[in-house]
Protein backbone atom coordinates (compact mmCIF):
# COMPACT_ATOMS: atom_id res chain seq x y z
CA UNK A 1 0.00 0.00 0.00
CA UNK A 2 2.87 2.38 0.87
CA UNK A 3 4.45 1.82 -2.56
CA UNK A 4 1.09 2.37 -4.28
CA UNK A 5 0.57 5.54 -2.23
CA UNK A 6 3.99 6.89 -3.25
CA UNK A 7 3.34 6.09 -6.92
CA UNK A 8 -0.03 7.79 -6.68
CA UNK A 9 1.53 10.89 -5.12
CA UNK A 10 4.25 10.97 -7.80
CA UNK A 11 1.68 10.68 -10.60
CA UNK A 12 -0.48 13.37 -9.00
CA UNK A 13 2.53 15.68 -8.85
CA UNK A 14 3.40 14.95 -12.50
CA UNK A 15 -0.20 15.52 -13.57
CA UNK A 16 -0.33 18.84 -11.71
CA UNK A 17 2.89 19.85 -13.49
CA UNK A 18 1.53 18.78 -16.88
CA UNK A 19 -1.61 20.90 -16.34
CA UNK A 20 0.47 23.91 -15.19
CA UNK A 21 2.91 23.83 -18.13
CA UNK A 22 0.12 23.01 -20.60
CA UNK A 23 1.76 19.81 -21.85
CA UNK A 24 -1.54 17.93 -22.05
CA UNK A 25 -2.79 17.54 -25.60
CA UNK A 26 -6.31 17.60 -27.00
CA UNK A 27 -7.43 14.90 -29.42
CA UNK A 28 -10.78 14.70 -31.18
CA UNK A 29 -13.02 11.68 -31.77
CA UNK A 30 -15.68 12.04 -34.47
CA UNK A 31 -19.37 11.34 -33.96
CA UNK A 32 -20.38 10.04 -37.37
CA UNK A 33 -23.63 9.85 -39.33
CA UNK A 34 -23.64 6.11 -40.01
CA UNK A 35 -25.72 6.61 -43.15
CA UNK A 36 -23.42 9.06 -44.92
CA UNK A 37 -20.06 8.98 -43.10
CA UNK A 38 -20.37 12.74 -42.45
CA UNK A 39 -18.95 13.99 -39.14
CA UNK A 40 -21.78 15.37 -36.97
CA UNK A 41 -19.55 16.59 -34.13
CA UNK A 42 -16.13 16.04 -32.54
CA UNK A 43 -15.63 15.07 -28.90
CA UNK A 44 -12.68 16.85 -27.26
CA UNK A 45 -10.52 14.50 -25.19
CA UNK A 46 -7.47 15.12 -22.99
CA UNK A 47 -4.34 13.13 -23.83
CA UNK A 48 -1.22 13.06 -21.64
CA UNK A 49 2.13 12.12 -23.25
CA UNK A 50 4.18 9.95 -20.89
CA UNK A 51 7.50 11.41 -22.11
CA UNK A 52 8.62 8.07 -23.54
CA UNK A 53 6.74 8.16 -26.82
CA UNK A 54 3.53 6.75 -25.34
CA UNK A 55 0.50 8.01 -23.45
CA UNK A 56 -0.80 7.80 -19.88
CA UNK A 57 -4.25 6.17 -19.99
CA UNK A 58 -7.14 8.62 -19.45
CA UNK A 59 -8.75 5.86 -17.35
CA UNK A 60 -5.86 6.43 -14.96
CA UNK A 61 -5.40 10.21 -14.92
CA UNK A 62 -8.99 11.49 -15.24
CA UNK A 63 -10.19 9.75 -12.01
CA UNK A 64 -6.94 10.92 -10.34
CA UNK A 65 -7.69 14.51 -11.38
CA UNK A 66 -11.26 14.19 -10.08
CA UNK A 67 -10.12 12.71 -6.78
CA UNK A 68 -7.43 15.31 -6.15
CA UNK A 69 -9.27 18.47 -7.17
CA UNK A 70 -7.37 18.98 -10.43
CA UNK A 71 -10.28 18.22 -12.75
CA UNK A 72 -11.57 21.78 -13.02
CA UNK A 73 -8.18 23.11 -14.07
CA UNK A 74 -7.62 20.18 -16.43
CA UNK A 75 -11.07 20.62 -18.00
CA UNK A 76 -10.45 24.35 -18.32
CA UNK A 77 -7.22 23.75 -20.27
CA UNK A 78 -8.90 21.23 -22.57
CA UNK A 79 -11.82 23.60 -23.12
CA UNK A 80 -9.51 26.52 -24.02
CA UNK A 81 -7.62 24.36 -26.53
CA UNK A 82 -10.84 23.00 -28.00
CA UNK A 83 -12.43 26.44 -28.36
CA UNK A 84 -9.29 27.89 -29.94
CA UNK A 85 -9.26 25.06 -32.47
CA UNK A 86 -12.99 25.42 -33.12
CA UNK A 87 -12.57 29.15 -33.78
CA UNK A 88 -9.96 28.26 -36.46
CA UNK A 89 -12.33 25.71 -37.99
CA UNK A 90 -15.15 28.27 -38.03
CA UNK A 91 -12.88 30.72 -39.88
CA UNK A 92 -12.16 27.94 -42.37
CA UNK A 93 -15.92 27.55 -42.98
CA UNK A 94 -16.43 24.30 -41.03
CA UNK A 95 -19.72 24.30 -39.12
CA UNK A 96 -19.75 21.16 -36.94
CA UNK A 97 -19.85 21.58 -33.14
CA UNK A 98 -17.44 20.11 -30.62
CA UNK A 99 -18.62 18.24 -27.54
CA UNK A 100 -17.00 18.96 -24.18
CA UNK A 101 -17.10 16.78 -21.06
CA UNK A 102 -18.29 18.66 -17.99
CA UNK A 103 -17.30 17.46 -14.51
CA UNK A 104 -19.45 17.44 -11.39
CA UNK A 105 -17.44 20.29 -9.82
CA UNK A 106 -17.84 22.47 -12.93
CA UNK A 107 -21.59 21.90 -13.07
CA UNK A 108 -21.92 22.71 -9.37
CA UNK A 109 -19.98 25.97 -9.72
CA UNK A 110 -22.34 28.96 -9.46
CA UNK A 111 -20.27 30.92 -11.99
CA UNK A 112 -20.14 28.10 -14.57
CA UNK A 113 -22.67 29.54 -17.05
CA UNK A 114 -21.07 33.01 -16.94
CA UNK A 115 -17.57 31.49 -17.25
CA UNK A 116 -18.60 29.45 -20.28
CA UNK A 117 -20.23 32.42 -22.00
CA UNK A 118 -17.12 34.51 -21.31
CA UNK A 119 -14.78 31.88 -22.76
CA UNK A 120 -16.91 31.49 -25.88
CA UNK A 121 -17.15 35.23 -26.40
CA UNK A 122 -13.35 35.49 -26.16
CA UNK A 123 -13.06 33.19 -29.17
CA UNK A 124 -15.93 34.76 -31.13
CA UNK A 125 -18.05 31.63 -30.63
CA UNK A 126 -21.66 31.09 -29.50
CA UNK A 127 -23.24 28.55 -27.11
CA UNK A 128 -24.68 26.65 -30.10
CA UNK A 129 -21.13 25.89 -31.24
CA UNK A 130 -20.58 23.37 -28.45
CA UNK A 131 -22.48 20.49 -26.86
CA UNK A 132 -21.92 19.90 -23.15
CA UNK A 133 -21.58 16.23 -22.17
CA UNK A 134 -22.62 15.35 -18.63
CA UNK A 135 -22.48 11.78 -17.39
CA UNK A 136 -25.77 10.30 -16.31
CA UNK A 137 -24.52 9.72 -12.75
CA UNK A 138 -23.55 13.42 -12.42
CA UNK A 139 -26.89 14.57 -13.84
CA UNK A 140 -28.68 12.47 -11.23
CA UNK A 141 -26.71 13.69 -8.21
CA UNK A 142 -28.78 16.18 -6.25
CA UNK A 143 -31.43 16.07 -8.96
CA UNK A 144 -33.25 19.32 -8.08
CA UNK A 145 -30.03 21.33 -7.99
CA UNK A 146 -28.75 19.84 -11.24
CA UNK A 147 -32.05 20.54 -12.99
CA UNK A 148 -31.67 24.21 -12.13
CA UNK A 149 -28.12 24.27 -13.53
CA UNK A 150 -29.12 22.39 -16.68
CA UNK A 151 -32.03 24.76 -17.29
CA UNK A 152 -29.73 27.78 -16.92
CA UNK A 153 -27.39 26.30 -19.52
CA UNK A 154 -30.20 25.57 -21.98
CA UNK A 155 -31.65 29.06 -21.46
CA UNK A 156 -28.20 30.48 -22.27
CA UNK A 157 -28.29 28.57 -25.58
CA UNK A 158 -26.18 25.49 -24.81
CA UNK A 159 -27.12 21.99 -25.94
CA UNK A 160 -26.72 19.14 -23.47
CA UNK A 161 -25.94 15.46 -23.96
CA UNK A 162 -26.26 12.82 -21.25
CA UNK A 163 -23.12 10.69 -21.54
CA UNK A 164 -22.74 7.02 -20.52
CA UNK A 165 -26.53 6.70 -20.72
CA UNK A 166 -27.89 3.49 -19.22
CA UNK A 167 -25.34 3.26 -16.41
CA UNK A 168 -26.78 5.86 -14.02
CA UNK A 169 -30.23 4.37 -13.48
CA UNK A 170 -32.22 7.52 -14.18
CA UNK A 171 -35.93 7.08 -13.75
CA UNK A 172 -38.24 7.78 -16.65
CA UNK A 173 -39.70 10.78 -14.84
CA UNK A 174 -36.23 12.29 -14.36
CA UNK A 175 -35.28 11.73 -17.99
CA UNK A 176 -38.56 13.24 -19.11
CA UNK A 177 -37.91 16.39 -17.04
CA UNK A 178 -34.27 16.90 -18.05
CA UNK A 179 -33.78 19.77 -20.53
CA UNK A 180 -31.48 17.72 -22.74
CA UNK A 181 -31.20 17.23 -26.50
CA UNK A 182 -28.93 14.18 -26.85
CA UNK A 183 -28.25 10.88 -25.15
CA UNK A 184 -25.01 8.96 -25.68
CA UNK A 185 -25.71 5.28 -25.06
CA UNK A 186 -22.92 3.69 -23.03
CA UNK A 187 -20.57 1.37 -24.95
CA UNK A 188 -21.50 -1.56 -22.69
CA UNK A 189 -24.81 -1.84 -24.58
CA UNK A 190 -23.15 -2.00 -28.01
CA UNK A 191 -20.99 -4.86 -26.71
CA UNK A 192 -24.10 -6.92 -25.86
CA UNK A 193 -25.82 -6.73 -29.25
CA UNK A 194 -24.73 -10.28 -30.16
CA UNK A 195 -27.20 -11.58 -27.56
CA UNK A 196 -30.97 -11.42 -27.94
CA UNK A 197 -31.56 -9.77 -24.56
CA UNK A 198 -28.82 -7.23 -25.35
CA UNK A 199 -30.58 -6.30 -28.58
CA UNK A 200 -33.92 -6.03 -26.75
CA UNK A 201 -32.50 -3.63 -24.15
CA UNK A 202 -30.83 -1.47 -26.82
CA UNK A 203 -34.06 -1.41 -28.82
CA UNK A 204 -35.98 -0.26 -25.73
CA UNK A 205 -33.48 2.57 -25.07
CA UNK A 206 -33.66 3.71 -28.70
CA UNK A 207 -37.47 3.70 -28.68
CA UNK A 208 -37.53 5.63 -25.41
CA UNK A 209 -35.16 8.27 -26.79
CA UNK A 210 -37.22 8.56 -29.97
CA UNK A 211 -40.43 9.00 -27.96
CA UNK A 212 -38.79 11.79 -25.97
CA UNK A 213 -37.52 13.31 -29.26
CA UNK A 214 -33.89 13.02 -28.18
CA UNK A 215 -31.04 12.62 -30.65
CA UNK A 216 -29.09 9.39 -30.11
CA UNK A 217 -25.38 8.66 -30.30
CA UNK A 218 -24.24 5.07 -29.73
CA UNK A 219 -20.75 4.83 -28.19
CA UNK A 220 -18.17 2.07 -28.42
CA UNK A 221 -18.89 0.98 -32.01
CA UNK A 222 -16.09 -1.40 -32.97
CA UNK A 223 -17.47 -3.57 -35.80
CA UNK A 224 -19.55 -3.27 -38.94
CA UNK A 225 -22.03 -5.83 -37.56
CA UNK A 226 -22.78 -3.65 -34.53
CA UNK A 227 -23.08 -0.51 -36.68
CA UNK A 228 -25.50 -2.24 -39.06
CA UNK A 229 -27.59 -3.66 -36.21
CA UNK A 230 -27.95 -0.18 -34.70
CA UNK A 231 -28.77 1.38 -38.07
CA UNK A 232 -31.61 -1.10 -38.44
CA UNK A 233 -32.93 0.13 -35.07
CA UNK A 234 -32.90 3.71 -36.38
CA UNK A 235 -29.66 4.95 -34.78
CA UNK A 236 -27.65 7.32 -36.98
CA UNK A 237 -25.10 8.94 -34.69
CA UNK A 238 -22.21 6.60 -33.85
CA UNK A 239 -18.82 6.90 -32.20
CA UNK A 240 -16.10 4.31 -31.75
CA UNK A 241 -12.95 2.73 -33.15
CA UNK A 242 -14.84 1.25 -36.14
CA UNK A 243 -15.08 4.84 -37.39
CA UNK A 244 -12.01 6.40 -35.77
CA UNK A 245 -9.98 6.50 -32.59
CA UNK A 246 -9.34 9.99 -31.09
CA UNK A 247 -7.02 11.89 -33.47
CA UNK A 248 -4.99 15.13 -33.50
CA UNK A 249 -6.62 18.33 -34.77
CA UNK A 250 -5.09 18.16 -38.28
CA UNK A 251 -6.52 14.68 -38.88
CA UNK A 252 -9.86 15.70 -37.34
CA UNK A 253 -10.04 18.62 -39.77
CA UNK A 254 -9.71 16.26 -42.74
CA UNK A 255 -12.57 14.19 -41.30
CA UNK A 256 -14.73 17.31 -40.90
CA UNK A 257 -14.12 18.10 -44.57
CA UNK A 258 -14.22 14.63 -46.13
CA UNK A 259 -16.27 12.50 -43.73
CA UNK A 260 -15.17 9.14 -42.34
CA UNK A 261 -14.79 5.81 -44.08
CA UNK A 262 -15.30 3.04 -41.51
CA UNK A 263 -12.54 0.51 -40.97
CA UNK A 264 -13.14 -2.91 -42.51
CA UNK A 265 -14.17 -5.43 -39.84
CA UNK A 266 -11.92 -8.41 -39.24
Amino acid sequence: FAVFGRENMAMQSRLSGAIQDDSLQVFYQPIVDAGTGAVLALETLARWPDGKGGWVSPELFIPLAEKNGLIQELSGRVLERGLGQLACWRQAGLTQPITVNISRSQLYSTSFVADMLGRLSGFGLRPHDIILEITESVALTDHARQMKHLRQLVEAGFRIAIDDFGTGYSSLSQLHEMPIQFIKIDSAFAQRLHAEDGRAVMHAIVQLAQLLKLKIVAEGIETREVAQCLQRMGVRGMQGFYYSEPVPAAVAELMLRLGVTPKSSH
